[in-house]
């Protein structure tokens, strides 16, 4: 394996282990946001950055010389500071790193065990990413490799059983209220975690009142028209939350979205704060009619009927996690030869093309000949690379020196 390739994969992290959802939300990035951490990553030469910013977690991976160089990226643009994100991170490099991301990508690493939401999480971020271009060809591989085991594990497996995501956690929660077919409930931020919560509030409890609201009227239009609920503008939210029974918001919000001062009546309701960072004002937990719960409290209310059951499936989760990575690790291995491979191949060709069957009087079809013979020469050039290992770097210099010569 390409030890010197592999040891500049790094990730940063913080998620639901070791810090609560005030931490986290110190550390999120929305789109904006990374492409801030982008642009300086480019202006200091990295090739390949990009971050996963969820409910749960906030990590941050790339090629670089030092896993601290994607802590500072990150910290710079979000509002904790470098050591208060130190005191709760994992920084990983290396095999561990790649062992990190084949667990993210799988949801074994996930606060709801399976949660196979994570994996269209991290193709967003990494398609953000690709839209820049940060993503190069060694991360792309690094990805895909990843993101191929992670589908694996989904349909061999029973690791994502049941209840699948903290979006479908929230219906789980609802469907235990007496009545919850004839309430009235407003989602806030239209998402793709809010059009996930929408599409299953319709499927799961039906005949139940749903109305979404955006800050970007067209996206909730859009989003009601496909759901088959209402919507309404973002003006309306103090009146609209007022007058609901249940309040669910998963926005991207740097500030709280839903105060106090909205609950001017009485009855009971629930707000459901699925945010990160949180987006319900802390003043609303003190209001005596209003129950409060956050993402934290509904996954730990879901894990516990999951976990158990699910458990069980992560040996034969990792054993397809294993056979990957080994692809992934081979692949790396052949990888560091290509640069020189090409090199030659690029070389052979100038000199065939200088020098024409070593003859003035060559013809089109002895260029051909001599293409084929670059070529035969390259392919053999690849093949004793990939059985004779040992003597790869002996063979690269030999021919280099012989090329520079030439």
């Amino acid at each position: 394996m390409s030890t010197e390739i592999l040891n500049r994969f790094c990730i940063a992290g913080i998620n639901y282990h070791a810090a609560d959802t005030k931490v986290r939300g110190a550390f999120s990035v929305n789109k904006d946001v990374f492409h801030q951490i982008a642009a300086k990553a480019k202006e200091q030469n990295l090739r390949s950055v990009f971050v996963l910013s969820t409910c749960n977690r906030t990590e941050i991976y790339g090629f670089a010389e030092s896993v601290m160089h994607l802590v500072r990226l990150l910290t710079e643009y979000t509002r904790g500071s470098q050591d208060e994100f130190l005191e709760h991170a994992y920084l990983k490099s290396g095999n561990d790193a790649v062992e990190h991301l084949y667990n993210v990508a799988s949801g074994i690493d996930s606060q709801i065990l399976g949660d196979y939401e994570i994996l269209g999480q991290l193709k967003l971020a990494i398609s953000e990413s690709e839209k820049i271009g940060m993503i190069g060809p060694i991360m792309n591989r690094t990805i895909n490799f990843a993101i191929q085991a992670s589908k694996r594990v989904k349909t061999e497996t029973a690791l994502s059983s049941g209840t699948v995501s903290v979006s479908y956690a929230a219906i789980e929660l609802l469907k235990d209220i007496p009545g919850i077919a004839g309430k009235k409930v407003l989602v806030v931020g239209a998402g793709k975690f809010g059009s996930n919560v929408c599409k299953n509030l319709v499927n799961y409890i039906p005949g139940i009142q749903v109305t979404i609201t955006n800050r970007t009227a067209e996206n909730a239009r859009q989003l009601a028209e496909t759901a088959g609920i209402q919507y309404i503008d973002y003006d309306l939210l103090p009146a609209t939350v007022n007058s609901s029974d249940v309040v669910i918001v998963c926005t991207n919000a740097t500030q709280p979205t839903i105060v106090k001062e909205y609950f001017t009546t009485g009855g009971q309701k629930m707000v459901l704060d699925l945010s990160v960072p949180m987006n319900v004002h802390s003043g609303v937990r003190t209001l005596s009619h209003v129950h409060v719960i956050d993402v934290d409290e509904i996954s730990t209310t879901i894990l516990d009927k999951t976990f158990s059951k699910r458990k069980g499936e992560i040996p034969k989760a990792k054993a397809i996690l294993q056979q990957y990575k080994v692809d992934f690790y081979n692949w790396l291995n052949d990888y560091r030869y290509s640069l020189h491979i090409k090199n030659w191949k690029d070389k052979l060709q100038e000199l065939a093309e200088l020098h024409p069957g070593f003859c003035e009087m060559a013809t089109d079809n002895t260029l051909l000949y001599d293409d084929r013979k670059v070529q035969k020469a390259v392919s053999r050039l690849a093949v004793n690379l990939r059985t004779n290992q040992e003597k790869g770097c002996q063979f690269i210099n030999a021919i280099n020196d012989y090329l520079q010569m030439s």
